[in-house]
């Protein structure tokens, strides 16, 4: 008798001493513990700690960290899975292979001895790790009634060790499937969700119904009186071209005609005394006019090779020193004098950024010199085919209006513009390139 209270004793000693460590050990090591010290309250072969919730083996005995590919994690994994379901899982089981389904009990004697103990280990909220062990004797109740003390130790010292531990990393609580479903749905409306189309193109601030200047005639540009961008009235001259040419022709044209009214004299004065000299004068009169003629002509081109402008405004054109001894066909535009308080903006979509958009659609101009505030301007035109930009992009030309008169951008301003065009579920609109792409794979 006095043998066995000694062993009792002893064995309530193991317990608190157990108990002691589970509740003091630092959460990362409270696992290995659990499945290795355990053995010395009661004997067993092998101990795994499972956590239900991820159907993992968290712990086990023997080992510092279980394989979670090895043949054996994969098998017993199956085998707790079953008993995870059973009707008395929140209580202790005894187990054997007879209780598996054929497939299953088939590798029992390859890994684990004949007895098994299903052991829960309760927490505040709820079960959420097993403890289960296995050995050659069969369990006994006092036994079991034993480890039921330390499960509730080992439950509420789990909790508490999780309780401090950090939040799960972010993959972990993906795993919830509560959370998966919440997560899917969320995805599921945020694509159906309609969004406002809008597209980026390159923009310019350009004069809105310019008046364009011409050369008056095929030439060489010799002078320019004025520079871009600055302020001329009506009558101040532009620009001039190379007169030489036609200063010779004009000498040429003043002689012949002088040569012309010569002949057309002496002859006049030989008909008065030769008769048949009167026959020649028509002649000689029709040449001698038609010489002032060309005389005149000439004068009229030499005074139009000095351009003048016939409204005030603003010059708009390139550098001087491009044009400057460059030959130009008459009608070719050399520059535009535009009012500077009458812009608007042009903008170059390329092909591939095409969006639905019609004239009054929203546009946003930001200024590479004030990215900070943009300008309003509504959509006033939409080119109907594409065209080759400088840099050999095919692009639609399109022009908007500023909405806003008081503050108007400089003349000559570059920027980017946001277009904005019709609403459109946000899946089509990501997918909107991909889906062309695949129209054109199937279609080729």
């Amino acid at each position: 008798m006095t043998e066995q209270r000694n062993k009792q004793l002893l064995q309530l000693t193991l317990l608190l001493q157990l108990e002691q460590r589970a509740r003091v050990a630092p959460a990362e090591e409270l696992p290995y513990i659990l499945v290795n010290e355990t053995t010395d309250l009661l004997p067993y072969r092998q101990a795994l700690l499972w956590q239900r919730d991820t159907a993992k083996i968290k712990a086990a005995s023997g080992v510092a960290l279980p394989e979670k590919n090895s043949p054996y994690a994969l098998w017993i994994n199956v085998v707790l899975k079953q008993f995870s379901h059973h009707e008395n899982s929140d209580s202790a089981i005894i187990f054997t292979a007879n209780d598996l389904p054929p497939d299953t009990r088939r590798e029992w004697a390859e890994w684990l001895p004949e007895h098994g103990l299903w052991l829960p280990l309760p927490a505040p909220l709820g079960v959420k790790y097993i403890l289960v062990l296995f050995r050659e004797q069969q369990w006994k109740e006092g036994e079991i009634h034993l480890l039921s003390y330390l499960a509730e130790a080992y439950g509420h010292a789990l909790a508490l060790a999780e309780s401090a531990q950090p939040k799960r990393p972010l993959i972990e609580c993906l795993r919830d499937r509560r959370l998966q479903i919440i997560i899917a749905v969320i995805i599921v409306v945020a694509l159906c969700f309609p969004i406002r189309q809008s597209v980026l193109a390159e923009a310019e601030v350009i004069p809105y119904h310019a008046t364009i200047v011409r050369a008056p005639l095929e030439g060489v540009v010799e002078k320019f009186f004025v520079q871009p961008n600055e302020s001329v009235t009506v009558g101040q001259k532009l620009f001039e071209l190379d007169t030489a040419q036609l200063r010779s022709r004009l000498s040429v044209a003043e002689e012949t005609r002088d040569i012309a009214k010569t002949e057309y004299l002496q002859t006049t004065q030989q008909a008065m005394l030769d008769p048949t000299a009167k026959s020649k004068l028509a002649v000689l009169k029709s040449k001698w006019d038609q010489q002032i003629a060309e005389v005149d002509y000439v004068r009229s081109l030499l005074e139009r090779c000095e351009v003048t402008a016939n409204k005030a405004g603003v010059t708009v054109f390139d550098d001087p020193n491009d044009w400057l001894g460059k030959p130009v066909t008459q009608g070719e535009k050399i520059l535009a004098i535009a009012d500077p308080h009458s812009v608007e903006l042009e903008i170059r979509l390329p092909m591939d950024d095409l969006i639905e958009l019609d004239a009054g659609n929203e546009v946003l101009f930001f200024s590479n010199v004030s990215p900070n505030q943009p300008l309003p301007a509504s959509l006033s035109y939409f080119s109907y085919r594409a065209s080759a930009t400088p840099a050999q992009v095919m692009a639609y030309r399109l022009k908007a209006t500023f909405t806003d008169s008081k503050v108007l951008p400089r003349l000559g301003y570059r920027g980017v513009a946001k277009l904005y065009g019709t609403r459109q579920a946000f899946v089509l609109w990501l997918l909107r390139k991909p889906i062309r792409t695949v129209r054109l794979w199937l279609a080729w």
